[in-house]
C-alpha cells in the first residue's frame, strides 16, 4: 500500500476491512455447516435450500435501497443500520423452533445489506486506478474472515453445538457496529452531494448502462455457483472426515485462495480484468465438475484428495471474481452513484445467492447430475458474458 494510498486512504481501508471482516467472520462460521444445521429441522432438501437462500434473498431486494440511501445520507449510518439487523436475525436463527422459523431469521438476518454501502466507501476514498487494489485490501480482510470462519466453524459446532455459531454471529455483528461507530469517518460529502440541482443520474439510468448489466448477472451466477457448491459440499465431506476435522480438508483451499486473489486484483489494475474474469468461471466450471464427477478420474480410493481439489478449484475462482467485479461496476458507474451502481450488482449478487441455495435443494431431490449442469451452465454464462464487457 505504500506506494498507491496516502495515509487517510490506508487509515480508511484498514479500519473499514477490520469492521467488516468482524461482521463477516459471523457469517462465514456458518457457511460450511449450514445444511447440517438445516437438518435438524426437517428432511426436505427444497425446504433446507430455502433457509439456506433466504439471507441472500433479502440482501437482494435491499442492496440497491441500502446504496441509494448511502448516496444520498451517508454510507457509516446505513452501515450501522444494516450490522443491527443482522445481528437481530442472526440471534432468532439460533433458537427457531421449526423450519420456517428458521427461514424467517435468515431473512431477517439478510436484511442487513451493507455490502454495496461498504465498497461505496472505498470508493469515494480511492482513485480509480488503484481501485481494484483498494478492494482487494477489504476482500483479503473478508478472505481472513472466512479461512477463520469456515475453519473454525464445524470445530465450534463439533463442541458447542450448530446454534452457538448463530449466537456468535450476533455478537460480532453487534462489535462490528460499535467498532465502526467509533473508529470509521464518513468519507467528504461533497463527492456525493454536488449534483442536489437534478443533475444525479437516477437508479434507473444505471439499469441503462450495459457494463453494469452485464457484471451484475456475473455477480448473480458466481454466487449461484458458490451457494450450491456449499450446499453439497458438507454432505459429501461428513462421509469421509468427523466434523471437527473439516479444517484438515478446508485448510488447504482457503490458503490458496488468498494467494489467488491478491495476484487477480493486481492483474485486474494492469488491464487484465476481463480474462481474470474469463478464467475464474471456466475454474469454477472445473471445480463443480470435480465435485459431482471427481471418481471419474480413477481417484475413488482417494474422495478426500478429490473434494481438496474441486475446493482448490472454487476458492481459485470465486476469490477472483469477488474483488474484480465491484471494481469494474464502479468504473462503468458515474461517481455520484456508485452506492446505487453497487446496490443494484449486490442485488443480483445475492439474488444469485437466494437462487442457488433453493436450486440446488429443489435439483439435489431430483440427482446431483441436475445439480452439476445447473454449476456448468453458470459458469458457461459467465464465461460469454464476461468476454463481453468493455474495459477500455
Amino acid at each position: 500500500m505504500r506506494a498507491k494510498f496516502s495515509s487517510d486512504q490506508k487509515r480508511t481501508i484498514a479500519t473499514l476491512s477490520v469492521a467488516i471482516a468482524i461482521r463477516m467472520l459471523g457469517i462465514f462460521l456458518v457457511l460450511p455447516v449450514f445444511t447440517l444445521y438445516g437438518e435438524q429441522f426437517t428432511s426436505s432438501k427444497p425446504l433446507i435450500g430455502l433457509a439456506f437462500g433466504a439471507y441472500g434473498l433479502a440482501n437482494a431486494l435491499l442492496q440497491i435501497p441500502f446504496g441509494w440511501l448511502s448516496d444520498r445520507f451517508g454510507r457509516k449510518p446505513l452501515l450501522l443500520i444494516g450490522l443491527t439487523l443482522h445481528s437481530v436475525g442472526s440471534i432468532l436463527a439460533a433458537v427457531p423452533p421449526n423450519i420456517f422459523a428458521l427461514i424467517a431469521a435468515r431473512l431477517i438476518q439478510g436484511t442487513g445489506a451493507v455490502s454495496s454501502v461498504a465498497f461505496a466507501m472505498v470508493a469515494d476514498s480511492v482513485d480509480k486506478e488503484n481501485r481494484a487494489t483498494a478492494m482487494a485490501f477489504l476482500g483479503i480482510s473478508i478472505g481472513l474472515s472466512f479461512v477463520g470462519g469456515i475453519l473454525a466453524g464445524p470445530m465450534i459446532a463439533s463442541l458447542s453445538g450448530y446454534a452457538s455459531l448463530f449466537w456468535l454471529s450476533g455478537l460480532l455483528s453487534l462489535l462490528a457496529s460499535i467498532y465502526l461507530a467509533v473508529t470509521v469517518k464518513e468519507p467528504p460529502r461533497e463527492q456525493r452531494t454536488a449534483d442536489v440541482s437534478g443533475d444525479r443520474p437516477s437508479v434507473a439510468s444505471v439499469f441503462k448502462i450495459p457494463n453494469i448489466i452485464k457484471l451484475g448477472v456475473c455477480g448473480f451466477l458466481m454466487s449461484f455457483f458458490m451457494s450450491s457448491f456449499f450446499f453439497y459440499f458438507p454432505l459429501l465431506a461428513r462421509r469421509h472426515l468427523p466434523l471437527q476435522s473439516y479444517y484438515l480438508l478446508l485448510g488447504p483451499m482457503v490458503l490458496a485462495a488468498a494467494v489467488v486473489m491478491f495476484g487477480a486484483s493486481r492483474a485486474a489494475d494492469r488491464g487484465w480484468a476481463k480474462s481474470m474474469g474469463v478464467m475464474a468461471f471456466v475454474v469454477l466450471a472445473i471445480s463443480g465438475w470435480l465435485l459431482f464427477r471427481g471418481a471419474d478420474l480413477g481417484l475413488q480410493a482417494h474422495p478426500l484428495v478429490v473434494l481438496t481439489i474441486a475446493g482448490v478449484f472454487f476458492f481459485a475462482g470465486y476469490t477472483s471474481l469477488e474483488p474484480i467485479l465491484p471494481s469494474l461496476i464502479t468504473k462503468a458507474s458515474p461517481k455520484t452513484v456508485y452506492g446505487t451502481a453497487l446496490g443494484a450488482f449486490s442485488s443480483l449478487q445475492f439474488l444469485g445467492s437466494f437462487a442457488g441455495g433453493a436450486a440446488a435443494g429443489l435439483l439435489g431431490a431430483l440427482g446431483t447430475e441436475f445439480v452439476l449442469a445447473a454449476l456448468l451452465v453458470a459458469a458457461t454464462l459467465g464465461v460469454i458474458l464476461m468476454a463481453q464487457v468493455k474495459t477500455a
